[in-house]
């Protein structure tokens, strides 16, 4: 709608010659339509101090679509969809979250007798309170992907036993370029998210991300609804989808840092891509470019980066190393990243046992700590060594050998966990193919909120089994290690960009688990800063008391969410 005159002008829109409920905005986008809906007169009365003129009335035409022949359903985000699970029972979606948070969910097809031909799927904008809207652009879909994995071996033989082998969802094949926006569909690539097949019989799931924007004038609180339709050859489903928008916002920059990948960036990749496929999930690389940062920490969240790309360290268990910089290295290397940024050197990796390391160790703790402005050091390890207590500024500890310290750990930095091939004693969370998704969220969020950690490491995101090929999509069993062990899918969260032509890896189911624990740490951050520790305990401990004792019901995670999420809602100003 254009109208001129003195400002301000005032808008109400009209549906049928009656008032719109906070339709107050110069732009109306109506909600899902049904035929019932056709031949409705929509007009909008503008006014000002002047007076007030109503415009001319506008048809809504509602086109007929075939009737789906097929089933579709919601499935939460934690629930990972097999290729012919009974389909469910719920038929829309609701979601809550928080400005600055992205939240998912799931839409299946299954395939009918005869099966289906040119799946797509598409999203609505999201139309809220007083006319405020979540463009369409915020909603982001992708074809989910089935690989078959060989089972993780000699896991530990505790509470936390993986599925085994079998055929998974967990790559995702993104409709549109992450990077560019642009649509992939058009492409010659080898998998595309749009115009599947599905067969009789068969799932085919499509992850959803809605992202709600950060800024109470862009998404005040309230309930968006919109719709998500999946549309074939054979018919069209059209899935209402209402957001509770809570009244509070995450930060642009987690609370909880992370650190993923001490490799190189593998072909098809490099240092940039990488790290912008992670921070599009709240994860961090292992170091940022410096000519990124800025604008890295302003849109993509970035919360800290290494120093690597300047002095690779590599302590060894003899005390050798690549190097260690003075601290006026340190200072200068410093000097290239925007100031606030958290900075920091990874000094050495599993060295238990070792004491040939400590002098280097020391002497570089000594080195980062006397620059500038904070450079911290950070090692993994099973256990903290209280030999290098003041050395150490990150302990990066296994949490699957439980030998976490005893909380609160006062003795000198802070604690970060993390996962690798090792399982252990079986009982902690695992990130393999053939383990349930909760494993991935619990430990990233709750888990390490309730033991202490501020940090996750993982120590590769694209350890590709066939380069940047599809067999790199349809592979991911890994023996790293060693052994033959298989664990599928270790080192492997992205996933090759030219199987799918895009500019940038796709990411995992796993990994967007990963950033929901990420999220639901911050919900408990946000509470403990207000005061509210004992509540967030009496609510969150039930669930996550110890590294081998957590629970493994998705429901009772998302209840704890919610409540915490109800808390903050009821708190804010």
């Amino acid at each position: 709608m254009t109208a001129t005159g003195t400002a301000p002008l005032g808008y109400q829109w009209q549906k049928n010659g009656g008032a719109i409920s906070g339709a107050t905005s110069s732009s109306y986008t109506t909600p899902a339509t049904t035929s019932s809906d056709n031949a409705a007169q929509f007009t909008v009365v503008v006014s000002n101090t002047g007076g007030s003129v109503t415009s001319n009335a506008a048809t809504l035409t509602v086109n007929a679509t075939t009737p789906a022949s097929f089933s579709t359903w919601v499935a939460p985000s934690l629930t990972r969809v097999g290729k012919t699970d009974a389909p469910g029972a719920v038929s829309s979606i609701a979601l809550f979250g928080a400005r600055g948070e992205t939240v998912d969910t799931q839409v299946v097809v299954q395939g009918p007798a005869g099966g289906l031909t040119s799946v797509n799927v598409s999203a609505t904008a999201l139309t809220g309170p007083n006319g405020a809207t979540i463009a369409a652009s915020s909603v982001t879909l992708y074809r989910e992907y089935y690989i078959t994995v060989t089972g993780t071996a000699s896991y530990g033989g505790g509470s936390n036993p993986p599925l085994g082998s079998g055929t998974y969802a967990e790559p995702l094949i993104p409709f549109n370029d992450p990077e560019t926006g642009a649509a992939l569909c058009n492409s010659s690539a080898t998998l595309k998210a749009c115009n599947a097949s599905v067969s009789s019989g068969q799932n085919q799931p499509y992850w959803i991300d809605i992202s709600i924007p950060h800024g109470v004038a862009n998404s005040p609180a309230g309930t968006y609804t919109g719709s998500v339709t999946v549309s074939s050859s054979q018919g069209t489903s059209t899935i209402p989808v209402s957001l509770t928008v809570w009244n509070f916002e995450l930060p642009m920059q987690p609370s909880e840092l992370s650190l993923w990948t001490l490799f190189p960036a593998a072909s098809g990749n490099t240092t940039t891509t990488v790290a912008r496929a992670l921070m599009r999930n709240k994860v961090m690389g292992w170091y940022d470019p410096a000519g990124n940062a800025s604008s890295d920490v302003t849109n993509m969240g970035l919360n800290r980066s290494g120093l690597d790309s300047y002095y690779y360290i590599g302590i060894q268990c003899n005390g050798s190393y690549s190097s260690v910089p003075t601290t006026s290295q340190i200072n200068t290397a410093a000097a290239n990243f925007p100031a606030g940024l958290g900075l920091d050197f990874y000094l050495s990796d599993e060295l238990n046992g070792c004491t040939g390391d400590y002098n280097a160790i020391k002497t570089m703790g000594a080195n980062a700590h006397a620059a500038n402005r904070s450079v911290k050091t950070m090692v993994t390890l099973n256990a903290t060594d209280p030999n290098l207590y003041g050395a150490v500024d990150h302990w990066v500890l296994l949490d699957s050998l439980q030998q976490w310290p005893t909380l609160p750990f006062t003795a000198g930095g802070d604690l970060w966990s993390y996962t690798s091939c090792n399982a252990g004693y079986g009982n902690a969370p695992e990130w393999m193919v053939d383990y349930p998704p909760i494993n991935e969220r619990i430990q990233a969020g709750f888990l390490n909120f309730t033991q202490g950690a501020t940090g996750l490491l993982y120590y590769r995101a694209d350890g590709w089994t066939a380069g940047n090929a599809i067999g790199s999509w349809n592979n991911v069993d890994t023996t790293a290690c060693g052994g033959g062990l298989g664990r599928p899918g270790d080192g492997i969260f992205l996933y090759p960009p030219a199987p799918i032509g895009s500019t940038e890896s796709a990411p995992g189911i796993r990994l967007k688990a990963i950033r929901d624990g990420i999220q639901d740490y911050e919900y408990a951050h946000m509470l403990k800063s207000l005061g509210q520790l004992s509540v967030v305990d009496s609510t969150v401990l039930p669930i996550a008391s110890s590294w081998s004792n957590w629970s493994h019901d998705p429901n009772l995670l998302q209840n704890v969410r919610t409540q915490l999420g109800q808390l903050l809602h009821q708190l804010a100003p």
